[in-house]
């Protein structure tokens, strides 16, 4: 599938350099070629490219650039009618490939069977990321807590039902507040506040919210807005102040208001007035645990120095509430890794910090290779958690790597042993 963008001028759906040169060519591609939704633009230039379908996010059809349009400039001798046999070709040969015409039983399939659901279970709980623990606050003790105390919206909100093309049917969606009740079962008394409210979600009238997206070019950009509540922060501070709960948890991070398709966040800063909350509750709770739901990172200069524990969830899925409870009462050992590096703020960013980040013209990606933690690590730039950065229950020793190479490919082993009193796994 091509993309939305221009490279070198030409837009990627339509790229005699990307579609051609590169991917027939270089790559030796004989497969299919489908354009993003929306992303076709011209017809002689698309008929004349490597791609062979145009997708689009309206009803009319017949009026893609790829359709009545192309049908006319075959039949003006505008276009050879050999560009759209092959593209043709390309068409009937994938539907080959999928049994779609040899007249063999395709499968059926299946969906939201038991071992699809364990699946989604073992990828969340392999997802989370334990980003901070002083003073091993963490795991929580099953036998110990008896009465917890969960702070933030995040903790009752679903997330499968937004952000554009992210957003999923799924059968359900396990919070990280049923998780933890799941879990700990009615032997614990857990209580919530949300601390915080993100408000009621701006009603649209776009019928289609593709078709949306694209308009004005594409994309929007996102302010972190709103503040919290005095009557909900005063809530959560007064029962955070209860020294009859054995734990606290917070819950926040983003939603999809701002992790979403067609929109970017004009900083990384949290919204809804969470650094507010976090703060006051750490003031108080100095033992809170910190959670943060989100797909991108967030500013945390302003709270992170008083959190002990601070653990990273994502949008982990329709089970990913039970996998992060088990992660918080120590039934799995977190193993994941940051794939990426988390900044202080937006303008230790290398896209940022050279001013080309979401300009609407050209952009010349200056930084070249120097994205990411090697910006980072070339430019002595401190990250707030860098590339690769994950804790454990339990400890890794490294013994010494050796290295071998084949047809002229590196590899590299080593031996590995958890040296801790608990079971876990590693990613070198």
């Amino acid at each position: 599938m091509g993309a939305y963008n221009l490279i070198y001028g030409e837009h990627c759906c339509q790229s005699k350099f990307l579609l051609e040169q590169v991917l027939r060519q270089e790559w030796g591609y004989d497969g299919l070629v489908i354009s993003d939704w929306g992303a076709v633009h011209d017809t002689e230039l698309a008929a004349n490219s490597q791609l062979d379908i145009e997708m689009s996010v309206t009803d009319n059809f017949d009026e893609y650039f790829m359709a009545d349009p192309l049908k006319k400039a075959v039949e003006e001798g505008k276009i050879p009618e050999a560009k759209v046999d092959e593209k043709v070709e390309r068409i009937l040969l994938l539907m080959l490939r999928l049994h779609m015409l040899d007249g063999q039983e395709r499968k059926s399939g299946r969906y939201n069977a038991p071992e699809h659901r364990q699946t989604a279970l073992n990828v969340a709980r392999e997802s989370v990321v334990l980003l901070k623990n002083e003073n091993q606050l963490l795991p929580l003790s099953e036998k110990k807590v008896k009465k917890l105390l969960m702070v933030g919206e995040n903790a009752e909100r679903i997330h499968s039902n937004g952000g554009g093309s992210a957003e999923i049917k799924a059968l359900y969606e396990i919070s990280p507040l049923l998780g933890v009740k799941m879990l700990l079962g009615g032997n614990v008394k857990v209580d919530f506040v949300k601390g915080y409210d993100s408000g009621k979600k701006e009603e649209t009238s776009e019928v289609n919210w593709q078709e949306a997206s694209l308009q004005d070019g594409g994309g929007k950009r996102k302010e972190a807005e709103g503040s919290a509540s005095s009557f909900l922060m005063r809530e959560a501070l007064e029962k955070a102040a209860d020294p009859s709960y054995d734990a606290v948890i917070f819950v926040g991070g983003l939603n999809h208001d701002h992790d979403s398709e067609g929109l970017d966040r004009a900083d990384m800063k949290l919204p809804y007035g969470q650094d507010q909350l976090i703060g006051e509750l750490l003031e108080i709770r100095p033992d809170m645990v910190v959670i943060m739901v989100a797909g991108s990172p967030v500013e945390m200069e302003k709270w992170i120095g008083k959190a002990q524990a601070l653990v990273w969830s994502w949008y982990a899925g329709m089970e990913g509430g039970y996998g992060l409870a088990e992660v918080l009462f120590g039934r799995v050992n977190p193993s994941g890794k940051l794939p990426e590096t988390f900044y202080k703020n937006h303008m230790d960013c290398s896209a940022h910090c050279i001013g080309e980040f979401g300009t609407e013209e050209t952009v010349a990606y200056r930084e070249g290779i120097f994205v990411g933690y090697r910006y980072n690590e070339t430019f002595d730039v401190a990250p707030q958690f860098c590339f690769g950065h994950g804790l454990s229950y339990t400890e890794f020793v490294y013994g010494d790597a050796t290295m071998e190479e084949a047809e002229g490919i590196s590899r590299v082993s080593l031996d590995v042993t958890n040296t801790g009193c608990r079971s876990g796994a590693e990613i070198v």
